[in-house]
């Protein structure tokens, strides 16, 4: 059996409709976590909110597409962290792009794979970011900012993963205007049938 997805070279009106509205939708979401993470208004246990998100949307869309969006994410997570511009992102693509290709075609998308996925998203950014930014420096009192600051915001961004994973999954369901039916041929008899 042989496999041919059809209907995805052109897009409705309103397919298309429903596309600029969703991502216009994760673009709204994505400055909006970042002026909550740049307010600090949680003290230490402030969320990197970005990270959840962009591991959200790349379980949602395709490989380039997550890449692009966790691209901005890891900036702006640069920006309101005070990290090197470009420190983040190139973190955040790799695992977005693993994740999109995980889901493709390993996976299924459901809460206790993004919270596998979005927990070793959380460790390769907090480790990374104190392995390059406390020890290599030798930072002084650099256990005291691992504990302090690091692993506190770590776990809250884990904590509040489930609620964007949600959020994005939600968007997704009410916006979600393609349609891809999948026409296969039996190579045994010749036949064709389409599943939908």
């Amino acid at each position: 059996m042989r496999y041919n997805i059809s209907g995805r070279d052109e897009l409705s009106r309103t397919e298309k409709r429903f596309r600029a509205a969703k991502w216009a939708i994760f673009t709204v979401l994505l400055l909006f976590f970042y002026v909550l993470m740049r307010a600090g208004i949680f003290g230490a246990w402030q969320p990197v909110l970005l990270i959840p998100l962009c591991v959200a949307v790349s379980m949602f869309e395709d490989e380039l597409s997550s890449c692009i969006f966790a691209l901005f994410c890891g900036f702006m997570t640069d920006i309101a962290c005070n990290f090197v511009f470009g420190f983040s992102a190139v973190w955040l693509m790799a695992v977005c792009v693993a994740s999109a290709l995980l889901v493709r075609n390993l996976i299924r998308v459901n809460l206790i794979n993004f919270i596998l996925i979005g927990l070793a998203a959380v460790l390769t950014e907090f480790s990374m970011d104190y392995l390059f930014n406390i020890l290599i420096w030798n930072v002084p009192k650099g256990e005291v900012i691992l504990t302090a600051s690091i692993i506190p915001s770590a776990a809250a961004t884990v904590i509040v993963s489930p609620a964007v994973y949600f959020l994005v999954r939600m968007i997704e369901n009410r916006l979600s205007g393609d349609e891809v039916s999948v026409v296969y041929f039996d190579d045994d008899s010749g036949e064709q049938g389409e599943e939908e």
